[in-house]
């Protein structure tokens, strides 16, 4: 094997044990559910034309907006870092080193709520669909929203990230692969919501609905 040959191949070896040590801190992190100071590892600005990222401040990902694609919220927080146009959801995190794209239909552009913690991405679509991203697996997560339902509330916290609709909750844990929800009754209303970083809890007129990180479901208490 020539030199060149082998500087390749250490050179990538450092790289992929780079990314391992990265990924494991970062499970080790969410499963924990710790409630430490998490730094803010993504810059992200808008410059003639495309939107940037800056990764622990040394690695620069850049993307190219289409002719009259505007962007219409960006935000970074921890290992995230996401911005929505008129025409994309976009989201990068410290371990993926590219953006992850869904292309949206314009039409439905003025109903979108988009959230960002340090673990998880939320954009919410009302009548429509909700996308999570989370930072450990990189992928986005999809669940529909039922038909002609009036969005309430939508927040991520640092864990867990939660939104109520007129006739259901939904929730999604860091570290997990779907959304959890559960029905509202016809006449059940919806009178408080309060979240922590790994919890929420929904009381409304008839039960106390509690999502929690660590068990990733839904645990209701009659009143």
């Amino acid at each position: 094997m020539s030199k060149n040959s082998q500087s390749e191949a250490v050179l990538h070896c450092q790289k992929l044990f780079t990314f391992f040590i990265g990924f494991f801190v970062l499970l080790a992190t969410v499963c924990s559910f710790a409630d430490e100071e998490i730094e803010d590892l993504i810059d992200i600005f808008e410059s003639d034309g495309k939107v940037i990222a800056v990764l622990e401040g040394k690695k620069s990902v850049p993307f190219n907006l289409l002719p009259k694609e505007k962007v219409l919220w960006s935000d970074s927080k921890g290992y995230l870092g996401a911005f929505l146009t008129n025409k994309h959801f976009l989201v990068i995190s410290t371990l993926s080193n590219a953006w992850r794209t869904l292309r949206l239909r314009t039409s439905v552009s003025d109903n979108r709520v988009a959230v960002l913690s340090p673990y998880i991405a939320l954009l919410v679509t009302a009548g429509d669909r909700a996308l999570g991203f989370d930072a450990r697996s990189n992928r986005f997560i999809e669940t529909r929203l039922p038909l002609n339902d009036e969005l309430l509330f939508a927040k991520a916290e640092k864990y867990v990230a939660v939104l109520v609709t007129s006739s259901k909750a939904f929730g999604l844990a860091a570290g997990t692969s779907q959304f959890s929800e559960i029905p509202l009754g016809v006449r059940e209303t919806v009178e408080a919501i309060t979240t922590t970083s790994s919890k929420a809890t929904i009381r409304t007129s008839h039960r106390l609905l509690s999502f929690e990180a660590k068990s990733s479901r839904w645990n209701e208490h009659r009143l």
